[in-house]
Protein backbone atom coordinates (compact mmCIF):
# COMPACT_ATOMS: atom_id res chain seq x y z
CA UNK A 1 0.00 0.00 0.00
CA UNK A 2 3.17 2.25 1.24
CA UNK A 3 4.17 1.74 -2.44
CA UNK A 4 1.36 2.49 -4.33
CA UNK A 5 0.71 6.07 -2.66
CA UNK A 6 4.60 6.83 -3.30
CA UNK A 7 4.02 6.12 -6.56
CA UNK A 8 0.53 7.85 -7.18
CA UNK A 9 2.67 10.66 -5.74
CA UNK A 10 5.35 10.64 -7.76
CA UNK A 11 2.52 10.71 -11.00
CA UNK A 12 1.63 13.40 -9.70
CA UNK A 13 4.74 15.24 -9.53
CA UNK A 14 5.14 14.41 -13.08
CA UNK A 15 2.32 15.46 -14.24
CA UNK A 16 2.50 18.93 -12.69
CA UNK A 17 6.12 18.85 -14.26
CA UNK A 18 5.12 17.92 -17.84
CA UNK A 19 2.36 20.81 -17.34
CA UNK A 20 4.29 23.56 -16.66
CA UNK A 21 6.77 22.35 -19.64
CA UNK A 22 3.53 22.27 -21.83
CA UNK A 23 3.12 24.66 -24.93
CA UNK A 24 -0.52 25.93 -23.23
CA UNK A 25 1.96 27.17 -20.44
CA UNK A 26 1.07 30.79 -20.06
CA UNK A 27 4.89 31.77 -19.44
CA UNK A 28 6.27 33.65 -22.43
CA UNK A 29 9.52 31.48 -23.70
CA UNK A 30 13.08 32.75 -24.00
CA UNK A 31 12.72 32.97 -27.58
CA UNK A 32 9.43 34.97 -27.25
CA UNK A 33 10.43 37.59 -24.87
CA UNK A 34 13.75 38.14 -27.57
CA UNK A 35 11.35 38.39 -30.51
CA UNK A 36 8.82 40.89 -28.33
CA UNK A 37 12.41 42.73 -27.78
CA UNK A 38 13.78 42.84 -30.88
CA UNK A 39 10.45 44.14 -32.54
CA UNK A 40 10.00 46.77 -29.73
CA UNK A 41 13.39 47.44 -30.77
CA UNK A 42 12.30 47.90 -34.45
CA UNK A 43 9.71 50.01 -33.52
CA UNK A 44 11.82 52.33 -31.38
CA UNK A 45 13.72 53.00 -33.96
CA UNK A 46 11.01 53.75 -36.74
CA UNK A 47 9.53 56.53 -34.32
CA UNK A 48 12.91 58.08 -34.19
CA UNK A 49 13.42 58.02 -38.41
CA UNK A 50 10.13 59.41 -38.61
CA UNK A 51 10.52 62.44 -35.73
CA UNK A 52 13.88 62.78 -37.81
CA UNK A 53 11.84 63.16 -41.13
CA UNK A 54 9.65 65.44 -39.63
CA UNK A 55 12.53 67.96 -37.97
CA UNK A 56 13.99 67.86 -41.89
CA UNK A 57 10.37 68.58 -43.29
CA UNK A 58 10.54 72.16 -40.92
CA UNK A 59 14.26 72.62 -41.75
CA UNK A 60 13.66 72.26 -45.11
CA UNK A 61 11.04 74.69 -45.21
CA UNK A 62 12.79 77.41 -42.91
CA UNK A 63 15.76 77.06 -45.61
CA UNK A 64 13.29 77.57 -48.23
CA UNK A 65 12.44 80.56 -46.59
CA UNK A 66 15.75 82.04 -46.54
CA UNK A 67 16.99 81.07 -49.68
CA UNK A 68 13.73 82.87 -51.27
CA UNK A 69 14.65 86.16 -49.02
CA UNK A 70 18.33 85.68 -50.31
CA UNK A 71 18.06 84.93 -54.16
CA UNK A 72 16.65 88.64 -54.70
CA UNK A 73 20.17 89.93 -53.85
CA UNK A 74 21.88 87.75 -56.79
CA UNK A 75 21.58 87.59 -60.67
CA UNK A 76 22.53 84.67 -63.21
CA UNK A 77 24.92 86.74 -65.12
CA UNK A 78 28.71 86.02 -67.41
CA UNK A 79 31.45 87.69 -67.52
CA UNK A 80 33.68 86.68 -70.90
CA UNK A 81 36.65 87.62 -68.89
CA UNK A 82 35.87 84.72 -66.47
CA UNK A 83 34.23 82.53 -69.35
CA UNK A 84 31.25 80.23 -67.15
CA UNK A 85 28.09 81.30 -65.99
CA UNK A 86 27.88 82.20 -62.57
CA UNK A 87 25.87 83.53 -59.31
CA UNK A 88 26.55 87.22 -58.17
CA UNK A 89 25.30 89.60 -55.62
CA UNK A 90 23.18 92.36 -57.67
CA UNK A 91 26.10 95.19 -56.63
CA UNK A 92 29.07 93.23 -58.32
CA UNK A 93 27.37 92.39 -61.51
CA UNK A 94 29.92 94.62 -63.29
CA UNK A 95 32.66 94.29 -61.21
CA UNK A 96 35.97 94.49 -62.85
CA UNK A 97 38.83 91.94 -61.59
CA UNK A 98 41.31 93.46 -63.73
CA UNK A 99 41.21 96.95 -62.41
CA UNK A 100 41.30 95.98 -58.77
CA UNK A 101 42.69 94.59 -55.87
CA UNK A 102 41.03 92.42 -53.43
CA UNK A 103 38.41 89.19 -53.38
CA UNK A 104 34.77 88.60 -54.40
CA UNK A 105 32.88 85.05 -54.79
CA UNK A 106 30.33 83.40 -56.41
CA UNK A 107 28.59 80.56 -56.82
CA UNK A 108 29.44 78.44 -60.46
CA UNK A 109 27.15 76.59 -62.45
CA UNK A 110 27.77 73.30 -60.81
CA UNK A 111 27.02 74.78 -57.39
CA UNK A 112 30.42 75.39 -56.04
CA UNK A 113 31.20 78.43 -53.81
CA UNK A 114 33.93 80.02 -55.50
CA UNK A 115 36.41 82.72 -54.77
CA UNK A 116 37.76 84.84 -57.21
CA UNK A 117 41.27 86.70 -56.09
CA UNK A 118 42.87 89.78 -58.14
CA UNK A 119 46.09 91.73 -57.48
CA UNK A 120 47.56 94.64 -59.33
CA UNK A 121 51.29 94.37 -60.19
CA UNK A 122 51.98 91.22 -58.20
CA UNK A 123 52.22 87.45 -58.90
CA UNK A 124 50.33 84.86 -56.21
CA UNK A 125 48.98 81.39 -55.90
CA UNK A 126 47.48 81.16 -52.40
CA UNK A 127 45.51 83.53 -50.15
CA UNK A 128 44.84 83.47 -46.25
CA UNK A 129 42.39 85.80 -44.44
CA UNK A 130 42.63 85.86 -40.86
CA UNK A 131 41.48 88.60 -38.10
CA UNK A 132 43.35 88.98 -35.00
CA UNK A 133 41.94 85.65 -33.52
CA UNK A 134 41.63 83.35 -36.40
CA UNK A 135 42.70 82.08 -39.92
CA UNK A 136 41.94 80.59 -43.30
CA UNK A 137 44.16 79.74 -45.91
CA UNK A 138 43.35 78.34 -49.35
CA UNK A 139 44.69 75.59 -51.03
CA UNK A 140 47.97 76.15 -53.83
CA UNK A 141 46.63 77.10 -57.37
CA UNK A 142 49.47 77.36 -59.26
CA UNK A 143 50.07 79.41 -62.67
CA UNK A 144 48.10 77.66 -65.13
CA UNK A 145 46.53 80.55 -67.49
CA UNK A 146 43.34 78.69 -66.58
CA UNK A 147 41.97 79.02 -62.71
CA UNK A 148 45.71 81.19 -62.38
CA UNK A 149 45.95 83.65 -64.96
CA UNK A 150 47.32 87.53 -65.68
CA UNK A 151 45.21 90.24 -67.58
CA UNK A 152 47.89 92.90 -68.04
CA UNK A 153 49.38 93.47 -64.87
CA UNK A 154 46.58 91.94 -62.62
CA UNK A 155 47.06 88.61 -61.44
CA UNK A 156 43.39 86.69 -61.13
CA UNK A 157 42.63 83.32 -59.34
CA UNK A 158 40.06 81.28 -58.91
CA UNK A 159 39.69 79.27 -55.98
CA UNK A 160 37.27 75.89 -55.28
CA UNK A 161 37.26 73.78 -52.74
CA UNK A 162 36.74 73.39 -48.99
CA UNK A 163 39.45 75.34 -47.71
CA UNK A 164 37.82 78.35 -49.81
CA UNK A 165 34.78 77.33 -48.03
CA UNK A 166 36.29 77.87 -44.65
CA UNK A 167 37.68 81.08 -46.25
CA UNK A 168 34.04 81.94 -46.69
CA UNK A 169 32.55 81.06 -43.32
CA UNK A 170 35.32 82.87 -41.52
CA UNK A 171 34.45 86.43 -43.52
CA UNK A 172 30.50 85.46 -42.94
CA UNK A 173 31.13 84.41 -39.37
CA UNK A 174 33.37 87.26 -38.51
CA UNK A 175 32.20 90.46 -41.18
CA UNK A 176 32.17 93.17 -38.42
CA UNK A 177 36.14 92.43 -37.68
CA UNK A 178 38.95 93.89 -39.37
CA UNK A 179 39.93 91.07 -41.85
CA UNK A 180 43.11 90.98 -44.03
CA UNK A 181 43.51 89.25 -46.89
CA UNK A 182 47.00 87.87 -47.87
CA UNK A 183 48.54 86.80 -51.15
CA UNK A 184 50.81 84.10 -50.96
CA UNK A 185 53.55 83.18 -53.50
CA UNK A 186 55.76 80.89 -51.84
CA UNK A 187 58.37 82.35 -49.51
CA UNK A 188 56.64 85.99 -49.98
CA UNK A 189 53.26 87.60 -49.63
CA UNK A 190 51.80 90.89 -49.30
CA UNK A 191 48.38 91.67 -47.45
CA UNK A 192 45.24 94.27 -48.15
CA UNK A 193 42.07 94.61 -45.50
CA UNK A 194 39.15 93.89 -47.09
CA UNK A 195 37.10 96.35 -47.65
CA UNK A 196 33.18 96.51 -45.94
CA UNK A 197 31.71 96.29 -48.98
CA UNK A 198 34.04 93.07 -50.16
CA UNK A 199 33.19 91.77 -46.73
CA UNK A 200 29.28 91.90 -47.16
CA UNK A 201 29.57 90.55 -50.72
CA UNK A 202 31.50 87.32 -49.93
CA UNK A 203 29.20 86.69 -46.31
CA UNK A 204 25.80 87.11 -48.56
CA UNK A 205 27.36 85.10 -51.38
CA UNK A 206 28.24 82.14 -48.54
CA UNK A 207 25.19 82.02 -46.37
CA UNK A 208 23.13 81.96 -50.16
CA UNK A 209 25.30 78.60 -50.77
CA UNK A 210 25.26 77.28 -47.80
CA UNK A 211 21.67 77.41 -47.24
CA UNK A 212 21.33 75.77 -50.66
CA UNK A 213 23.56 73.04 -50.15
CA UNK A 214 22.20 72.22 -46.34
CA UNK A 215 18.93 72.18 -48.38
CA UNK A 216 20.30 69.74 -50.51
CA UNK A 217 22.35 67.42 -47.77
CA UNK A 218 18.36 67.43 -45.90
CA UNK A 219 16.46 66.36 -48.78
CA UNK A 220 18.85 63.84 -49.50
CA UNK A 221 19.01 62.71 -46.38
CA UNK A 222 14.78 62.46 -46.41
CA UNK A 223 14.99 60.02 -49.28
CA UNK A 224 17.29 57.68 -47.45
CA UNK A 225 15.01 58.19 -44.23
CA UNK A 226 12.10 57.31 -45.73
CA UNK A 227 13.65 54.48 -47.70
CA UNK A 228 14.69 53.50 -43.87
CA UNK A 229 11.37 53.91 -42.30
CA UNK A 230 10.00 51.62 -45.38
CA UNK A 231 12.11 48.77 -44.34
CA UNK A 232 11.61 48.71 -41.13
CA UNK A 233 7.84 48.96 -41.01
CA UNK A 234 7.82 46.02 -43.29
CA UNK A 235 10.49 44.02 -40.98
CA UNK A 236 7.58 44.99 -38.30
CA UNK A 237 4.69 44.05 -40.04
CA UNK A 238 6.11 40.60 -40.95
CA UNK A 239 6.92 39.91 -37.41
CA UNK A 240 3.44 40.64 -36.12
Amino acid sequence: MNNIKINIAFFALLLLATASCSPDSKKPTEAANRHTQWVNSLSDTLAKVRQEMSDNIMLIASLDSSINDLSSDFTKTSNPKLVENYIITNDFVNYDTESHTGLIARITEDNNFELIATLKGGSFNQIMVSDAQSAAKSSVVNYDKALNHKIGSTNIVAFKDAKSDSIGRLISDNEAANLKLRFINNSTSQSVSLSAKQKSMISRTWQYYNAIREKERLERQSLLLTEKAKILETRINKSN
